[in-house]
């Protein structure tokens, strides 16, 4: 059995140890000492890294209360190693697993649901609960969660006998047997819990709800706290500021502005499809009677744009058109027919232009790395007209 020194203290970052065992794999070295303060992967929290005997600890496991580091290198059985923890790592996840517990404290104990589900990720944490929260009632649970911050709630923790544990309302994911750790913040959560966490709740900073939806049947939750929560605010800012200054206006304003924006563009969209398609209709009326092959080439259409004007040069009497379109180093195009399969077309420019796309007999769709001397060249060679 190794001993757990992080249970002893949260806050130590320096220990010494004995090497028990160390054996290579394709991982690095898996080192076995006899006390520890790395904490193991477990119970929705990431291993500690650090050093230990100088060189790197790459990942903390625990099984059958024996646990392994696994290091770059190896180090020498029965040695005396000093140890030291990532300290800004097991902070940051001090105060995300503290700040997760009093959420989830808060919203079980609202809801009467249970947290089912918890992983705390590089970014941020995701706690899934088997209920559906209302939307609206986020904020308040969000208040309520930063209300044990505000208070500077005490974070206890406990090994309570059998016969207490029987009377203590606790949440648990779990079943439990034997010793049962309690985690204890103030009036806000009471759970089993194997994790390392602040001693105040004032230490944690903020809880920051920042994204909910729908997942099986419940809800997930995304958040984040402590110094996380502070450099998600921060990022957030700055791009409401910067947004701001582009757009002339406050960034608490930015919404509203870019909602206007947007608003002027559609207009504008509106406005440059009306010009294009009647363009499209002066184009069609041009083309001369009896024309049966013809090939189109524009600038900043779109495949609705291609369509609509080879659809159009089809009802003026054309057999087969082509409309083209510059497209990075090549060109998009859409290939209409009323006799040949355009198929054949798209096949017959797949080797000498890279032809990608298809479609059905009477409509392809695809683009080309070609440039127009090479496609004009071709499609003369098949009796089109060109027009541009």
């Amino acid at each position: 059995m190794t001993e757990k020194l992080y249970y002893q203290d949260a806050y130590a970052t320096k220990f010494t140890a004995k090497v028990l065992e160390c054996t290579e794999d394709k991982q690095g070295y898996k080192v076995v000492l006899d006390r520890t303060l790395f904490y193991p992967e477990g119970g929705g929290q990431p291993a500690d890294m650090g050093t230990l005997g100088g060189v790197n600890v790459l990942d903390v496991h625990e099984k059958n209360d024996i646990i392994t580091h696994t290091t770059d290198k190896p180090l020498e059985v029965g040695a005396e190693v000093e140890g030291e923890i990532d300290w800004e790592r097991r902070f940051d996840l001090m105060q995300n697993h503290s700040g997760e517990h009093i959420l989830s404290g808060v919203i079980c104990g609202k809801y009467g649901c249970d947290n089912v589900g918890f992983h705390m990720g590089k970014e941020s944490i995701t706690i899934d609960l088997n209920t559906k929260i209302p939307e609206a009632e986020l904020p308040w649970l969000e208040e309520k969660a930063n209300e044990a911050i505000w208070t500077n709630a005490p974070v206890g923790i406990r090994y309570p006998s059998k016969e207490e544990l029987d009377k203590l309302e606790y949440r648990s994911k779990k079943e439990l047997e034997g010793q049962v750790r309690i985690v204890n913040v103030g009036e806000y959560d009471c759970c089993a819990c194997c994790g390392t966490h602040v001693k105040l709740a004032g230490e944690i900073g903020q809880i920051k709800i920042i994204g909910a939806q729908n997942y099986k049947g419940g809800t997930r939750l995304e958040l984040l706290c402590g110094k996380r929560a502070l450099q998600d605010y921060r990022k957030k800012n700055n791009v409401a500021n910067e947004a701001g200054r582009l757009l002339s206006v406050p960034g608490v304003k930015a919404d509203s502005a870019v909602k206007n924006l947007l608003a002027e563009r559609d207009e504008l969209i509106q406005i440059l499809n009306q010009l294009k398609w009647k363009y499209f209709t002066q184009k069609a009326e041009q083309v001369a009677e009896g024309t049966e092959n013809i090939l189109f080439f524009g600038d900043g259409l779109n495949s609705k744009d291609m369509t609509h004007f080879a659809d159009l040069l089809l009802k003026k009497g054309a057999k087969r058109t082509a409309v083209f379109s510059k497209n990075g180093e090549g060109f998009a195009f859409v290939l209409l027919s009323t006799e040949k399969d355009a198929r054949t077309f798209a096949d017959e420019m797949k080797e000498p232009f890279g032809c990608k796309g298809g479609g059905k007999p009477d409509a392809v769709q695809g683009r080309v790395t070609a440039d127009k001397k090479e496609l004009k060249v071709f499609f003369e060679g098949k009796g089109f007209l060109i027009e541009e």
